[in-house]
């Protein structure tokens, strides 16, 4: 995978090379560190970060709505609320929207052998999102999405012996506690939307009609 510096990253798309500092820094940007320098994608487009994240509060109802839940907010707020959603039906790419509103962590890219990518998929310390979820729709034969509980990670990269690798087979989102299954919609929809992937990028506008239209 062709690798480029910050320095010609930031002067490709614009900006300086502090604030992709920055974004690699806190996860915004795709990049990894070697002896001290961050590495980007030289395939990877630029993604503006024009807008601020939802506060957590407006996270958790924005997610309830779009599982059908009680978003638990006042009238004000419910009106806000609204307004987010009917900006997100509208837009032109919900999938840059919703990713920055959710600003998610990256997830950790593995690999392992096929077998126990395969065994991995139907372990219930694992659930299914991204491109894995079904209701993404998308096939990706020998490669699983996922999101585990923090407490179960160390014990299954062992058990099916996962390691980091920039050729990954396996995404693994960490979450604070084990997740539910399936995730929620929002979650999906969020891991969808980080990915670079047209297809996966694609299925975030399709899902969100589904389910608000």
């Amino acid at each position: 995978m062709p690798e480029q510096s910050v320095a010609d990253y930031a002067a490709k798309n614009g900006l300086s090379v502090r604030r992709v500092q920055a974004q690699a820094a806190c996860g915004a940007l795709p990049a990894r560190r070697v002896a001290g320098r961050w590495l980007i994608d030289e395939s990877l487009e630029h993604r503006a970060v024009a807008r601020r994240p939802l506060g957590f509060r407006m996270q958790k109802a924005l997610a309830a709505r779009l599982d059908g839940l009680d978003d638990g907010l006042t009238p004000t707020e419910r009106v806000r609320l609204t307004r987010h959603l009917d900006e997100l039906m509208s837009d032109a790419d919900p999938a840059d929207l919703i990713w920055a509103w959710f600003r998610p962590r990256r997830p950790l890219r593995l690999d392992g052998l096929p077998r126990d990518v395969a065994d991995l998929s139907g372990d219930g310390r694992v659930v299914p999102s991204g491109f894995s979820d079904p209701r993404a729709g998308i096939a990706a034969a020998g490669m699983l999405e996922a999101h585990i509980g923090a407490d179960d990670l160390d014990a299954v990269l062992d058990e099916f012996i996962l390691e980091p690798s920039e050729r990954a087979t396996v995404l693994l989102h960490v979450d604070d506690v084990r997740p539910s299954d399936p995730v929620p919609l929002a979650v999906l929809l969020v891991d969808l939307a980080q990915s670079p992937g047209p297809r996966e990028r694609a299925q975030v506008g399709r899902l969100m009609v589904q389910h608000l239209a």
